[in-house]
């Protein structure tokens, strides 16, 4: 439990460096572009800003499903804790919406999915259930962190049917 608590700690110092250092100040920087809608110096931001964005995101999912999810099943002794998969050699985007949070795909497949499929619905329909209901919970929780409703969460989730369907 110790080394998952200080796990935790240099991840939340990290992650505050990366933000404060780093993703703030570029974000700061691009307003102007944004305000005069200059789409190259928005481009040259945005790719400025991606390489930071992407450490921050990798060592928050390291910090939710590792540390923080692996102190928990510890300290409450927890046997299952399986909570990612390789989600990383994930070949097909399907493959990675299964692997990348195993508590929730497990979730969504015994609540949702395989009760749809027991009563004869077809596997298209169900998937598309399935999304829409993870599609609503994403964007209530946006709703809830940022207090904005805007779709995108929704949209976004959506979007990824058509091309797992494939």
């Amino acid at each position: 439990m110790i080394k998952r608590l200080l796990e935790g700690i240099v991840l939340v110092l990290f992650t505050t460096y990366l933000v404060s250092q780093h993703a703030q100040k570029i974000a700061e920087e691009s307003l102007p572009y944004f305000i005069n809608w200059n789409s190259r110096k928005i481009l040259e931001k945005t790719l400025e800003i991606s390489v930071s964005a992407a450490y921050i995101w990798l060592a928050n999912f390291y910090l939710i499903f590792h540390t923080y999810l692996n102190f928990w099943a510890e300290l409450t002794q927890f046997a299952d804790r399986r909570f990612y998969s390789d989600w990383w050699n994930a070949n097909n985007l399907g493959e990675y919406w299964q692997k990348w949070n195993m508590p929730i795909h497990n979730f969504l497949l015994r609540h949702i999915y395989l009760p749809l499929r027991r009563q004869g619905v077809s596997s298209n329909i169900c998937m598309l259930t399935t999304f829409a209901f993870s599609a609503i919970f994403h964007e209530y929780v946006v709703i809830g962190v940022f207090s904005v409703v805007n779709g995108l969460a929704f949209f976004l989730m959506m979007a990824c049917v058509p091309i797992i369907a494939l």
